[in-house]
C-alpha cells in the first residue's frame, strides 16, 4: 500500500465553532423509507444490498474504534455501557447513508471525570447507483467538512488515497478546545464518512501528558493509515458477493 499524502492548509478564520444546541444525532428519528423513492427499489444490485445492511453488523459494532478511543459508554457522554445505534436509509439525519451512531463516553482519569471525556461519533457508509454519483457525494461532503472547519480554530485538511480511489481528513479546533474530525473517503460507488468530536484534553494542557489513552494527531492518523483501510476490505468483500 502506498503511503499516505498530505496536504495542509490554516484556516482563515480563528473563531472558535459555536456547536448547536441541537445534538448530531437524533436518535428517536433513525430510520425511515428510502431515499431513493417511496418504493424503496433500485436497479442497481450492489446498491440494493449495501442499502440493506445494518452498519453496526458491518462494522463491528464499532469495536475498533472503542478500543483505539478507550470509549466506555455509548448513548451518553458521561455514563459507561450500551451500544452505538443504527440508522438506515432513508433517516431524517442523512437519508442517503446508513450508519453507526451515538453519544460517546470516553475513559479518563477521575481527576478529569468532570471537566472532559465525553462526544459524539458518526460513521457512515454511503452507497450510490453508480461511480460519478458517488464521485458527486464524496465532493459534497468533504465540502461541507472543509466550510464547517473554517469556522473554528487550527482547520486542517488531509488528502489520502490507496486503497481509496480518493480520501480527505478535515480536523479542527470547536468551541471549549473540542477537538472535531471528519473523515471521507471514496471507492467506486460508495462513500465511507466518519464525524466525530470529543472533549479537550486537559491532562495534555495542563500538564503535558494526556488523559486520554491517544493524541488527536494519533488519533487521525490512525483512523487513515488503520481503521480506513480495514473497512475498505470488510465492505468490498461483502460487495463482491453480490457482483
Amino acid at each position: 500500500m502506498k503511503r499516505t499524502i498530505f496536504k495542509t492548509f490554516a484556516a482563515t478564520g480563528a473563531a472558535a465553532l459555536l456547536l448547536s444546541g441541537c445534538s448530531l444525532l437524533d436518535r428517536g428519528s433513525d430510520s425511515s423509507g428510502n431515499a431513493n423513492g417511496e418504493d424503496g427499489g433500485s436497479d442497481n444490485a450492489v446498491y440494493n444490498e449495501m442499502a440493506s445492511w445494518n452498519a453496526c453488523e458491518v462494522l463491528g459494532n464499532l469495536q475498533p474504534i472503542t478500543d483505539e478511543m478507550g470509549i466506555e459508554g455509548y448513548g451518553s457522554s458521561s455514563a459507561a455501557g450500551g451500544e452505538p445505534t443504527v440508522s438506515e436509509i432513508g433517516n431524517t439525519l442523512d437519508p442517503d447513508s446508513i450508519g453507526c451512531n451515538d453519544l460517546i463516553s470516553i475513559s479518563v482519569p477521575d481527576e478529569y471525570a468532570s471537566m472532559m471525556g465525553g462526544g459524539e461519533i458518526k460513521v457512515k457508509i454511503v452507497p450510490a447507483e453508480d461511480e460519478e454519483q458517488a464521485t458527486t457525494a464524496y465532493e459534497d461532503r468533504v465540502a461541507a467538512a472543509q466550510s464547517a472547519s473554517a469556522q473554528g480554530a487550527d482547520a486542517q485538511s488531509e488528502e489520502f488515497g490507496d486503497p481509496w480511489d480518493q480520501g480527505t481528513l478535515v480536523s479542527w479546533i470547536g468551541s471549549a478546545e473540542s477537538p472535531n474530525l471528519e473523515v471521507i473517503a471514496l471507492d467506486g460507488q460508495w462513500v465511507f464518512h466518519i464525524q466525530l468530536n470529543y472533549g479537550a484534553d486537559f491532562g495534555l494542557r495542563n500538564e503535558g501528558t494526556p488523559a486520554y489513552q491517544f493524541t488527536s494527531e494519533e488519533l487521525n492518523q490512525w483512523f487513515v493509515n488503520t481503521y480506513l483501510p480495514e473497512v475498505n476490505t470488510t465492505v468490498n468483500d461483502r460487495i463482491a458477493e453480490v457482483q
